[in-house]
């Protein structure tokens, strides 16, 4: 999926100006090229990881899915 800079830039002043921005992924190997792009959408941080504590809110705008 792809978003225009447009769109994105739309999107983003919409958020608050300390919002955090993350990709985010899930599996092991990756097949392929490119990780879908998407809207800023709040997400929940999983785990603690680069200053962003588990329970953490911060919003997600592309997610890299890799499996076997």
């Amino acid at each position: 999926m792809t978003i225009t800079v447009a769109a994105m830039i739309e999107a983003l002043s919409k958020l608050p100006p300390g919002a955090k921005l993350v990709v985010t992924e899930s599996g092991y190997y990756s097949y392929s090229e490119f990780a879908d792009c998407m809207l800023p959408e709040l997400y929940i941080a999983q785990d603690d990881a680069d200053g962003i504590s588990k329970g953490g809110a911060v919003y997600r705008i592309g997610h890299s899915h890799q499996s076997y």
